[in-house]
């Protein structure tokens, strides 16, 4: 809740950077008074990420915190035309882009830094709209939380798929993510777009940054791992125009103009890529910190069509270490899809 300070004392600049927790930020032409059963379950979902959320309509002006079971109504000072105008800038959205009547969500970290927006064409009510979002990254969060991210990672990252699936659902493409803020002192960033997962990403990097980097500190896309970051151990594979390569040892702007896909970019829970389902079913991994880079290799030799005995298959995939020792698993793995493959 505030300190007590008039609302002629507070900014959005400070009101956001107390927030100090992931923020869903809501512009919509509506609220439409929701059913209680849906604003319920707005803030259940809404606890369970950890995650405030910012209502900002033209019937409604709120915020939400996890922590509290009484909506906070904003201040008259913020709410004012100038106000308003700073806080959509301040999020990256021109002027008269709310004139649409479009729903449009916003995250931001707990460093209020922007990390991703959608646009919704607009959707019959935006309260559930949100809630739907919002359940996605329930599910998202649960199953991170299972796989060593912490509850910060997991937050953020089932956020951000949250956001991205909303997107690819609207009657038109969402606008690219509002680049993130550039680092005090990084004069030399430029802007970069990145074709990741089916999905332009567009960011401000310094040229000298990695393509991993750029994946796992940027768009939070932390499945491709870190190794030994000299290219020597494959937990870092990615497809870069259904190739194989090392993200640690390619700079993200010569990615440009290029179809990147990551481990986040093959399969769903619910519906794994067969490589994934029978990594699972041979049981080929066991700390599971290899395995992405292990599954990426993997799509990409099984592509190249060029590895047929077990053999092959050690030596073309000797490129990506398991530490635990899992390599005969992996390797019934691949001939398992292989085979499931061949004809007859």
């Amino acid at each position: 809740m505030h300190d007590g300070s008039t609302p002629h004392e507070q900014s959005w600049g400070g009101w956001l950077d107390d927030q100090q927790q992931p923020l869903v930020v809501v512009f919509a032409a509506a609220w439409n008074d929701p059913d209680a059963s849906v604003l319920e379950a707005v803030r259940a979902e809404l606890r369970g990420l950890g995650a405030g959320m910012l209502v900002v309509a033209s019937d409604a002006a709120f915020c939400f915190r996890p922590d509290c079971d009484v909506d906070e109504t904003l201040p008259p000072a913020l709410l004012e035309a100038e106000a308003l105008a700073a806080l959509q800038r301040r999020i990256g959205l021109r002027a008269g882009e709310l004139d649409t009547g479009d729903l449009i969500l916003t995250l931001l970290d707990d460093e209020s830094n922007v990390r991703m927006q959608s646009v919704q064409e607009g959707p019959p009510s935006a309260a559930v709209a949100v809630l739907e979002t919002l359940r996605w990254a329930g599910k998202s969060a649960a199953f991170g939380s299972r796989v060593l991210f912490s509850r910060r990672e997991a937050v953020m990252l089932s956020l951000i798929g949250a956001v991205a699936l909303s997107a690819s659902a609207c009657q038109r493409p969402a606008k690219p993510p509002a680049p993130a803020r550039p680092a005090r002192g990084a004069e030399h960033e430029v802007e970069v777009v990145l074709n990741v997962n089916g999905a332009d990403q567009r960011l401000r990097l310094e040229p000298r940054v990695t393509l991993l980097d750029a994946l796992r500190e940027r768009l939070l896309l932390t499945g491709t791992k870190k190794g030994c970051d000299h290219g020597q151990c494959g937990a870092c594979t990615v497809l870069l125009d259904g190739r194989r390569v090392n993200a640690c040892l390619v700079l993200a702007i010569t990615a440009r103009g290029k179809r990147i896909i990551t481990i986040e970019g093959l399969g769903t829970r619910n519906t794994l890529d067969p490589v994934q389902a029978a990594f699972v079913h041979e049981d080929a991994l066991q700390c599971g910190y290899c395995t992405p880079g292990q599954i990426m290799s993997a799509k990409g030799l099984l592509a190249e069509g060029r590895a047929h005995t077990d053999d092959d298959v050690r030596e073309h995939m000797s490129g990506n270490l398991c530490r635990c020792g899992a390599y005969a698993n992996i390797v019934r793995a691949i001939q398992s899809v292989r085979g499931s493959a061949a004809p007859g």
